[in-house]
């Protein structure tokens, strides 16, 4: 039996529900994609992929991860979330903990933090050891990572490459010049293990399918505010906000495409 898994990323929510972020309400978009999915099939697992807060102070954090974690607990399915660069993985931990994985029939999900405290991303030691033991010893016939920065780069002339592999990198500009900084260590760890299918990650605010070393990485776009791609620098894009769907099916396949908010919600 296969497994749908809905992929929700970069919502920039505010505690002031009614506050906009760069012209856009966090809150009536992350609503709206909600009724969207829930007119079809609820999947088997959401997975919010990071960027779920844009507020800094502590009451104000509290406060959007609390009526995330409700809203979430209201669509009546399994969900799990990670940390972006922008939230405070603590104060997430006191309404839902994060787990380092999640199993659903025959697919276990490996989740990753990346937060650095800066805005590229890092994998501590504490996460690689973590996440070297879950590849060694599988709880399931298959598996998928989430992290929320992206492990290949995504822009013109660059996609599929490591940070480390840039020529110069001080003549990178927007989402590139804040990737998951690992010298490629995760791909490489990954690639090393038949049982791994798909990668995915958040942050870039755009729609990416890469492959690389027989492992594809999907990026997504976001709920929020969307990234012009192909361009060096952040631009903003008006293509309406969405989600990731994925069909992971019994023999390791993996099926997936995007959808956007449509107007009637």
């Amino acid at each position: 039996m296969s497994v749908s898994v809905i992929q929700v990323t970069d919502l920039h929510l505010l505690a002031d529900t009614h506050q906009k972020f760069k012209g856009q309400n966090p809150w009536s978009n992350f609503n709206r994609l909600l009724a969207q999915i829930a007119c079809g099939d609820q999947p088997d697992l959401y997975l919010l992929t990071g960027d779920l807060c844009q507020d800094h102070s502590p009451e104000a954090c509290r406060a959007v991860y609390r009526m995330l974690a409700e809203r979430m607990d209201q669509t009546g399915c399994l969900w799990q979330w990670i940390p972006g660069n922008h939230d405070q993985p603590e104060l997430m931990a006191e309404y839902k903990a994060q787990e380092s994985s999640v199993v659903v029939g025959d697919w276990q999900w490996l989740l990753l933090n990346s937060n650095s405290g800066s805005p590229h991303g890092e994998l501590a030691d504490s996460e690689r050891q973590t996440l070297q033991a879950s590849l060694d010893n599988p709880k399931a016939r298959f598996q998928a990572v989430a992290v929320h920065h992206q492990p290949l780069l995504v822009g013109p002339g660059r996609q599929g490459l490591f940070y480390s592999e840039l020529p110069e990198p001080e003549a990178v500009a927007g989402i590139d010049s804040i990737p998951l900084r690992d010298n490629g260590w995760l791909w490489q760890v990954l690639c090393e293990q038949a049982q791994v299918k798909a990668a995915i990650c958040g942050h870039v605010h755009q729609e990416h399918e890469l492959e690389r070393d027989g492992l594809t990485l999907f990026t997504t776009p976001a709920t929020s505010i969307q990234f012009t791609a192909d361009i060096n620098g952040f631009e903003l894009d008006p293509a309406p906000p969405g989600y990731r769907c994925f069909e992971l099916l019994n023999d390791g396949s993996v099926k997936s495409c995007t959808e956007r908010l449509k107007s009637a919600y």
